[in-house]
């Protein structure tokens, strides 16, 4: 695909950019599926005009431009990142050139995602100067990026993020502490063990994950009192990792309820995973199982 043919999808990216999906059968594709069909070429070509659209006057513009360079290149499972240390650059020398001009909050949110794609370190102390933005959108992709990270910086974010007022940018900082780092330490224990009581049970499930497998003992009554009116991957992979006999009854409890859950993508069983908890811990597994529906007898 030549300059001229690229420039045209960035345009039409450009149309429709926050829906999620276009109506089915749109022909050329615009939005987030334009976006898609240059990340799936991951060619030079579509990385220059990339490189530019950063560039530009118009916010939108520079939105795709940032969109597409967080996954040039990330066409299916096990692809081959390509032209990483352009795109770190160009995307870096966006976000700071937001920060100290523009400060559109739609292109700051688009480029922090976008770094949080890519994962360099290098990006960190720029993502903590948007830390307690305003715009809640911000402060999530600043969550997003920092997921991962090692570094005492990065995790210190985290910790501050994981208090937030805004319940999604509190679940991915959580997540970010608790499973997407190897970091430990007692500040990180105890912005976790903070999040036990949290209004979100999704955001209490992945702080009891995040304390469990670092060994945290002290998060067993929260775990049991949540298999105990709950089940869900987290909550199954925390007893897992503590493998004592003291979840047992709490687990047969979890089976009780059933193991099939509504995921966003549909039905999910958990069984396998509930299975492998429950010899972890040691448990009788014949014990826990729920009796079988039975029909109705007509007398």
């Amino acid at each position: 695909m030549v300059r001229d043919e690229i420039d045209m999808v960035i345009a039409a990216a450009m149309v429709g950019i926050d829906e999620e999906c276009e109506p089915p059968g749109s022909q050329p594709p615009t939005g987030r599926d334009a976006i898609r069909s240059l990340h799936d070429l991951g060619s030079r070509e579509v990385l220059d005009a990339s490189l530019a659209a950063c560039r530009d006057a118009d916010p939108l513009r520079r939105r795709v431009g940032a969109a597409v360079l967080g996954q040039l290149g990330h066409a299916e499972v096990g692809f081959t990142p390509v032209f990483v240390a352009e795109r770190f650059r160009g995307l870096a020398d966006l976000l700071a050139a937001e920060i100290a001009g523009p400060n559109d909050p739609d292109v700051l949110s688009e480029v922090c995602i976008a770094l949080g794609h890519l994962g360099d370190p290098g990006a960190v102390p720029l993502l903590l100067r948007v830390l307690d933005h305003p715009d809640a959108d911000i402060r999530f992709g600043v969550a997003f990026a920092l997921g991962g990270q090692e570094t005492p910086e990065a995790v210190d974010g985290l910790i501050a993020l994981s208090r937030d007022a805004d319940d999604d940018v509190r679940d991915w900082a959580t997540f970010g502490l608790g499973g997407l780092t190897t970091a430990d330490g007692p500040a990180l224990r105890a912005a976790l063990q903070a999040r036990l009581d949290d209004g979100n049970h999704i955001i209490r499930f992945e702080a009891i994950e995040g304390l469990a497998v670092r060994g945290d003992r002290s998060v067993i009554p929260a775990l049991i009192r949540a298999l105990e009116q709950d089940v869900s991957l987290p909550l199954l992979d925390a007893a897992a990792a503590l493998a004592t006999p003291d979840l047992c009854d709490a687990l047969a409890a979890a089976a009780a309820g059933g193991l099939v859950i509504e995921a966003s993508y549909g039905p999910y069983d958990l069984t396998k995973v509930w299975r492998e908890a429950m010899h972890r811990c040691g448990c009788d597994e014949a014990a826990a199982q729920p009796p079988p529906d039975t029909p109705d007898q007509e007398g």
